[in-house]
């Protein structure tokens, strides 16, 4: 037979675990949370450009901004797709 404080013993130990992982998955570290909100900021001066390109017809610069635009969404989204993953 099993004494109680070993019974007792076990599932406090995984639910202390499980709880630890639980509160951590999905959740970029504090540096990735730092880059994140540097692309956000990025990315607002961007769409700021492209809509004052596009204002003063600057076909050229219009497309150059877009091209940023996406490059700073792609590593955006990378670094939420890794931080999930790593997170888990």
């Amino acid at each position: 037979m099993i004494s109680p404080a070993r019974s007792s013993f076990k599932p406090q130990t995984r639910l202390g675990r499980s709880k630890r992982m639980d509160q951590h998955r999905g959740m970029p570290t504090p540096e990735e949370r730092a880059r994140i909100r540097e692309l956000q900021d990025l990315l607002i001066v961007r769409f700021v450009e492209r809509r004052e390109a596009v204002a003063d017809g600057l076909g050229e610069r219009v497309k150059t901004v877009e091209a940023e635009i996406n490059s700073l969404l792609r590593e955006k989204e990378e670094i939420e797709k890794w931080a999930a993953v790593g997170s888990a």
